[in-house]
């Protein structure tokens, strides 16, 4: 009786979120909710030659001069509205778009509605971060949104890199009002610049709304909570003033050290390493399915899963998605080489790729951009038998989905255990999963050596 009250309870609560353009179920299944890479890589094919192009990966960078920052002009058209004939003279921007779920997921509407944007710019700009999330919420809370990117001039002295992120695998089981949903996105952004070893000069540009002034003066006291606990700057646009409910963020962040993104330099027996066990976001999926499906823990307790195992992974997916860690940012720099000094592939991570809630198809990703095989040993996830389960009963067609906080790494066979003694040091759970094969053939090889 009680569980079923509780259930009832979090069916209302999961409805207001529905109400509020919030899409609270959507990203159960796959564990996420917006267009896949391998989409938006078809989709920038058939838009090489408009004057908006997407190239997709997860970040944009450029050359930083010493003390300025990079400026961010943010451009936001509701769901049918022109875009602004003006010419921002910059080249790059970063893009979040939640459009209809009916033209999302139909590739020639899809097309059709990026290219009449196209049309509407004055200049070529293209977009490497982009997030397109399918919704069937109300049109009014429909958008596309532009994070132009205006470069400063002056004496260049490392990168700048700039990325986004938005909410979308959260607890919604708690309320509106929780600080996780902001956090979420605020860490991911984060954690993506530490990945690249930028940990300097770190400024957050959140993108949120709310239907009410109450729950907007409580999404930015999260945003001052959170900067002030971090140590973080930030820059508030207000909301986007469109009366949903939505929480995003672009942050930018430097280094003086040259980017681990030297996919050219990976060489056959380059060794795969991985920050953490995979699967940890599996088991928060999991956990929100279970709140609205009670016979379901029959099933758990069969697969010997037990419920407050399941809450312990659930509150872990939590913390990982809520707290940055910079600890990474600082270990990645120190095996970069310095601005503009060449790469030694014995002595320096080569480079680095998002794991997150792509889970195991970020191996794909990877296989794709150096255009080799991987050989891979093992796939160690953070609880097998939750991994099983949700195989099995076709809950979650992804059962390798991780925190933002899971990441490969790429470097030599003799700097591999230095990098793994680092990544223990500082409390991650890393291990090497396999090597880099021969060239000119993409895709995966499991080596299962049981």
């Amino acid at each position: 009786m009680v569980k079923s009250l509780e259930s009832e309870n979090k069916w209302k609560l999961f409805t207001k979120y529905q109400d509020l353009g919030f899409d609270p179920l959507r990203w159960l299944p796959e564990c996420s909710n917006e267009v896949k890479y391998n989409r938006l890589n078809i989709l920038s094919e058939q838009l090489k030659r408009n004057s908006l192009k997407i190239s997709p990966h997860f970040y944009s960078y450029f050359h930083y001069p010493e003390k300025k920052n990079i400026e961010i002009i943010r451009r936001l058209y509701k769901s049918n509205e022109e875009l602004k004939s003006e010419d921002l003279k910059t080249k790059k921007a970063l893009s979040i778009i939640k459009w209809d779920k009916k033209i999302v997921y139909d590739n020639n509407l899809l097309i059709r509605k990026i290219k009449r944007i196209s049309e509407q710019l004055k200049t070529k700009i293209e977009i490497e971060k982009i997030s397109i999330i399918p919704t069937n919420s109300r049109e009014e809370f429909q958008f596309t949104l532009f994070d132009h990117i205006k470069v400063q001039r002056g004496n260049i002295t490392g990168y700048t890199v700039v990325t986004n992120s938005n909410t979308q695998a959260t607890d919604v089981s708690q309320n509106i009002e929780s600080p996780i949903h902001m956090e979420i996105s605020l860490t991911e952004s984060i954690n993506l610049l530490n990945l690249l070893g930028c940990s300097i000069d770190i400024k957050l540009f959140p993108i949120y709304d709310a239907p009410n002034d109450d729950i907007l003066d409580g999404i930015r006291k999260n945003i001052d909570n959170f900067t002030i606990k971090y140590n973080y700057s930030f820059e508030d646009y207000s909301s986007l003033k469109l009366g949903g409910l939505f929480f995003g963020t672009t942050a930018t962040g430097s280094s003086h050290k040259e980017l681990p993104n030297r996919y050219d330099l990976i060489n056959e027996n380059t060794q795969i390493i991985i920050t953490d066990k995979l699967g940890l976001l599996t088991c928060l999926s999991l956990y929100i399915i279970t709140t609205l499906n009670e016979k379901l823990f029959e099933k758990l307790n069969k697969y010997g899963i037990q419920e407050n195992r399941l809450n312990q992974l659930k509150d872990l997916a939590i913390k990982n998605l809520t707290e940055p860690r910079p600890s990474l940012g600082k270990l990645i720099t120190k095996f970069l080489p310095d601005f503009e000094n060449e790469f030694d592939i014995q002595s320096h991570i080569i480079a680095t790729h998002p794991i997150s809630k792509n889970g195991i198809s970020a191996l794909y990703e990877i296989s794709k951009l150096i255009n080799k095989e991987l050989i891979i040993n093992d796939i160690p996830l953070i609880d097998s038998d939750i991994a099983n389960f949700v195989s099995r009963e076709y809950l979650i067609s992804n059962p390798t989905a991780s925190t933002s906080n899971t990441n490969i790494i790429l470097i030599s066979k003799e700097l591999c255990s230095t990098v793994i003694d680092e990544l223990n040091k500082n409390k991650f759970n890393p291990r090497v999963i396999g090597r880099i094969g021969k060239s000119g053939t993409k895709g995966i090889i499991f080596n299962n050596k049981k």
